[in-house]
């Protein structure tokens, strides 16, 4: 009687168990380079709480424990999460609710894909396979209480060649090189003549001293930033460049339009401004500190303070990055448990004191040279008519400085606000990525690079760029008229 009634539910079990697993999978390895595609179909539509683990091996496997995991989908909630377009993520993932509708998957913010009740086939792109090698690929469906069921073990490779871009052709390049060239030599050529026949020429080889920096210049300097303002007005991309076509100002109404332009241009200035501020300030502060007299060990003092410029940047940065880590030496050192940089607000802080750490010896340096310079006699003379120390740093040192403070700091708003290494090292722009804005830490330049190398958007970088250099051009030209500074202090 015990042995009918297991036979009689047996198939009731195995149903219940097996509903929802994925019972078929179809494979093409001619997608894309490097890519296999998958399609999964389901027994019955999918549940909240199932797992889909996308298993891969080089050789055949009858246990998950002997393959690789490439890919997870959970089946739950979707309301609110990212839904990436095709094409928008590396392994493009879709779903069919039983309409025969294909929707993209949604995304967690680490990237796992989420698929809603009721789903009945999914489907997706798995990248990162070699080309011509044989893979076996199985679906493991773990069901909510926890059983486990195996797809079939199927055999696939990726068949597609990788398709090599065309060379560039270089001759017009070489041609507008070529044409700055020697339109500079005849220029040199025209104005030695000219001077020889005014009799104005003091020195015979000027022209030919000055001809290389001046060759240098335009080659190096002033043909990129023409054909990068020339690049801005075409629909320059990845697949296009050589075959672009001009667009006008269409790339510069993009740029406007961009999701968080504001956002980013105000961090930038942010981040520019509380940079220049901290490192003027406290360069200024420790370089009157190690210009007194009497203070024993000045060298060893300067040659301590000078250790973060004098270290290459990218290995500060990320020792700083290592020691702002969750398991890092900050949390240690405080018995926190923080995570700065996975928080817009900590990332922003983190990212701003690791600059400041970097640009505060070179102020202290230039300034304390600046100090060295001044006339002691000047001092000696205002502690004769009982000027203290405050009366002699407001009128005596701050204006005998403010010839070297002015230009420095005009330095430093240019260098700081195109800094792209501490950014990209510490956050790469994050977090918070969007696939169509800037990350909460991204500055105007690391955010024209992703522009640039992951987009492929050329032309939109262009524009990026020339927007950048006209920022920084206004910005320069109204300060140096406010603050004479290429006058001397008289």
């Amino acid at each position: 009687m015990k042995r009918f009634l297991i036979l009689l539910l047996f198939p009731i079990l195995l149903g219940n168990v097996s509903a929802g697993s994925v019972n078929q999978i179809e494979l093409d390895g001619s997608v894309g380079y490097r890519q296999v595609g998958i399609e999964m179909v389901l027994s019955e539509p999918a549940t909240n709480g199932t797992y889909y683990e996308i298993r891969m091996n080089d050789s055949e496997f009858s246990r998950t424990e002997d393959s690789l995991l490439h890919s997870v989908i959970i089946v739950g909630e979707t309301a609110g999460l990212m839904q990436p377009e095709m094409g928008d993520w590396y392994d493009d993932c879709h779903y069919v609710l039983g309409d025969d509708i294909f929707v993209p998957i949604h995304r967690k913010s680490d990237g796992t894909g989420v698929v809603p009740n009721g789903t009945v086939s999914i489907g997706c792109t798995l990248t990162g396979i070699p080309s011509g090698q044989e893979y076996y690929f199985a679906v493991l469906t773990i069901h909510s209480n926890g059983t486990e069921v195996i797809s079939p073990v199927i055999l696939s490779s990726s068949t597609t060649e990788d398709t090599l871009v065309a060379p560039l052709k270089t001759s017009p390049y070489l041609f507008a090189i070529g044409s700055i060239s020697l339109s500079l030599i005849a220029l040199l050529y025209g104005l030695r003549w000219l001077d020889y026949r005014d009799g104005r020429t003091t020195s015979k080889g000027a022209h030919f001293y000055i001809a290389p920096a001046l060759l240098s210049l335009a080659v190096l300097t002033f043909y990129p930033v023409i054909y990068g303002i020339w690049l801005a007005l075409t629909d320059a991309d990845q697949s296009r460049l050589g075959e672009h076509v001009f667009v006008g100002l269409e790339n510069f109404f993009t740029v406007f339009s961009t999701s968080g332009f504001l956002r980013v241009t105000g961090f930038t200035l942010l981040w520019t401004v509380v940079n220049v501020v901290s490192h003027i300030s406290f360069g200024l502060l420790l370089a009157l500190a190690l210009n007194k007299s009497g203070l024993r060990g000045k060298t060893a003092y300067r040659t301590i303070l000078l250790l973060p410029w004098a270290i290459p940047s990218y290995i500060t940065v990320l020792v700083w990055r290592g020691m702002f880590e969750p398991a890092g030496a900050i949390n240690d050192l405080l018995g926190t448990d923080l995570n700065l940089l996975a928080d817009a607000n900590g990332a922003r802080f983190a990212v701003i004191l690791v600059n400041i750490w970097l640009g505060i010896p070179f102020m202290m340096m230039s300034i304390s040279g600046a100090l060295q310079a001044l006339p002691k006699e000047m001092y000696e003379a205002a502690e004769v008519d009982g000027i203290g120390t405050l009366g002699q740093f407001r009128h005596l040192t701050l204006p005998n400085l403010r010839s070297a403070l002015v230009p420095l700091s005009l330095l430093g708003f240019i260098w700081t606000f195109n800094m792209f290494n501490v950014i990209y090292l510490m956050t790469d722009g994050g977090p918070n990525l969007d696939f169509d804005g800037p990350g909460s830490t991204d500055i105007l330049i690391t955010y024209v690079y992703d522009v640039a190398f992951r987009d492929g958007a050329y032309g939109v970088a262009a524009a990026w760029s020339v927007v950048i250099f006209v920022m920084l051009v206004v910005f320069s030209w109204t300060y140096m008229k406010r603050t004479n500074a290429t006058e001397a202090v008289t």
